[in-house]
């Protein structure tokens, strides 16, 4: 065992009175606060994965639009082909208008082919009532309408029929024949699918877009395969990822959690105060082990990295404590799913904690660093201390 840490060890462990409390307060401090910081990013990025996965499970991870039926089939083409494509359901978008008594509402009517193998794969998984016939609506959609499968509903067209006395609405009623349920409000409150050949028959030349919804297999490689996609269809089209499609959301998150980190931060900055008291109190103790340590010769230097060892060791411990409880407590919260939240505001049921490297490394890297400067100042004192002067004091 080298000097330097047999003289640490025996000052950390040795230590009386108030000496002994400071010690173990300057532990605590740094345990505390690093426990806080590795735990409230771990629940924040938990936030944040729950949240991607229940967007990855409810929304396309890319959409292609095109805006009149030029090149529709070289869609379908180079989408069969693309090895990592899972599915792709193809809709015609129109605006239309619901009514059901003197209630009126917008929404968005995507046309498909009640027939295609995937879309009824896709819309099974979410349908709570009813089935592939007539109009299928959103739930929040039958509960502002207060409807049920079988009720008749109107559908209007923005854009009507011109005649001489002017534009008359154009209006059909349609039966509900099934209800589903996302959790998306975008989803359950204004969009209505219906049988593209219903949507032919009342929409005619009314104003529609073309929407591919492209499901991969691996949605994390959404940009990859947009380009891909993009590179074949060329620029007539516009292909966008989830990622392009949320990217303000993420973005604000990612730098809420990095202001979260920088204020959290601010907890070791105060810890570490406790270290550069308990350092100032160790130098006026051990000023006479100074003069002697000096006496035989040993240097300003090997004394400034006793006494900067002693701040980092009491630092590296606490932060290394801390991490390990964050661990441990994130274990608690996962298994037994100790934060509840709303799941009609948040889209899940709890909040799970997953502790990251990246901010494991950078919360241990802000504390030894706060650590080592808070022992800076103390350490210097205590190397500067001149032999002559401890003595005639003594």
């Amino acid at each position: 065992m080298s000097l330097y840490l047999k003289v640490v060890l025996r000052y950390l462990f040795h230590a009386k009175g108030s000496s002994l409390f400071m010690t173990f307060m300057s532990f605590f401090g740094i345990f505390l606060s690093v426990n806080a910081i590795i735990l409230t990013l771990g629940v924040f990025s938990g936030f944040q994965d729950e949240l991607k996965n229940k967007i990855l499970s409810k929304t396309p991870h890319l959409v292609i639009t095109l805006y009149s039926d030029y090149e529709r089939e070289r869609i379908k083409e180079v989408l069969e082909k693309e090895k990592e494509v899972e599915y792709f359901l193809s809709f015609v978008v129109y605006n239309a208008f619901l009514s059901s008594g003197e209630v009126i509402q917008s929404v968005s009517v995507k046309a498909i082919d009640y027939k295609d193998g995937e879309f009824q794969k896709f819309i099974k998984r979410f349908l709570t009532e009813g089935g592939t016939k007539g109009l299928i609506l959103g739930k929040g959609i039958a509960e502002v309408f207060g409807l049920l499968v079988g009720d008749e509903v109107s559908l209007i067209s923005p854009f009507g029929i011109r005649t001489p006395t002017g534009v008359i609405p154009k209006v059909k009623k349609f039966r509900v024949g099934g209800i589903f349920y996302t959790g998306s409000y975008d989803k359950d409150y204004a969009v209505v699918y219906m049988n593209l050949k219903d949507a032919k028959e009342f929409f005619k030349r009314d104003y529609g877009v073309n929407f591919t919804e492209v499901y991969i297999k691996d949605p994390y490689r959404a940009d990859i395969v947009k380009e891909k996609v993009k590179k074949e269809l060329g620029e007539r089209v516009v292909v966008r990822s989830w990622i392009d499609l949320n990217k303000p959301l993420f973005n604000a998150l990612e730098l809420e959690k990095l202001g979260l980190f920088f204020i959290l931060l601010l907890m070791v900055v105060v810890a570490s105060f406790n270290i550069t008291s308990l350092l100032f109190v160790k130098v006026k103790e051990k000023v006479r082990d100074i003069a002697v340590f000096k006496t035989f010769g040993m240097k300003k230097r090997q004394v400034l990295m006793i006494f900067l060892s002693l701040g980092l060791f009491i630092g590296t411990v606490g932060a290394i404590s801390g991490v390990i409880s964050a661990y441990v407590l994130a274990y608690f919260i996962n298994e037994y799913k100790l934060i509840r939240v709303s799941e009609e505001v948040y889209m899940m049921s709890y909040i799970p904690a997953h502790i990251k490297l990246k901010d494991v490394l950078a919360t241990l890297l802000g504390a030894l660093l706060l650590s080592f400067i808070s022992s800076l100042i103390p350490a210097l004192r205590a190397s500067k201390e001149k032999v002559i002067e401890v003595l005639r004091k003594e």
